[in-house]
């Protein structure tokens, strides 16, 4: 999929050059693993938010008008609590937005940002007893916007979990991972 991806961003940067863009990215994010389906037994299970960070890369194809395909790519370290034991996800995660931009100032535009995010579970760390079965993708959405100037852009998302990040057998809590992020961005060539 992603070679798919590139592909077509190099065709059509072969063909038109002033529709593409490419870019690096990285900030900070702030994830809670939100647990539903918890049992009345267990009492009240309590999850915090914990900071990490995140790097990587995107790229943006102009389809039409102000509306534009936004893939990006980037390597994150999400980090939860639950009941005072850490968990650390460490993941590639792979946005397929929608770029809109909503306000395009002389010296600056406004955009929103939205769209599917396939996040590829690689190493994981927890300290949470029998929680050693994570799933190797998760989904989630993604929606926010931001503001950019000159080649530089600045945004804020929320990320809702649309799966459980494992399946653990001992317990059936249900978790989904809620992030949110703060990136800053260099446009390298392009739009």
């Amino acid at each position: 999929f992603l070679v798919l991806i590139i592909a077509v961003v190099m065709t059509a940067g072969l063909s038109a050059q002033d529709r593409i863009a490419v870019g690096l990215k990285t900030g900070f994010t702030s994830t809670k693993i939100k647990l539903s389906n918890v049992d009345s037994e267990l009492g009240d299970i309590k999850s915090e938010a914990k900071s990490g960070f995140l790097f990587g890369a995107y790229g943006r194809l102009r389809l039409f008008g102000n509306v534009s395909f936004q893939p990006e790519m980037y390597y994150v370290k999400k980090k939860s609590e639950i009941e005072s034991e850490d968990l650390t996800i460490n993941s590639w995660d792979v946005p397929l937005l929608a770029h809109v931009r909503v306000l395009d100032l002389k010296v600056a535009s406004v955009y929103g940002v939205a769209g599917p995010v396939a996040s590829f579970i690689g190493k994981t760390k927890t300290d949470i007893p029998n929680w050693d079965e994570f799933k190797s993708t998760n989904w989630t959405f993604q929606a926010g916007g931001g503001v950019e100037f000159w080649r530089l852009t600045a945004d804020v998302r929320y990320e809702w979990g649309l799966s459980d990040i494992s399946d653990l057998k001992t317990l059936d809590i249900g978790q989904k991972t809620n992030m949110l992020t703060f990136t800053v961005g260099f446009k390298l060539i392009g739009i």
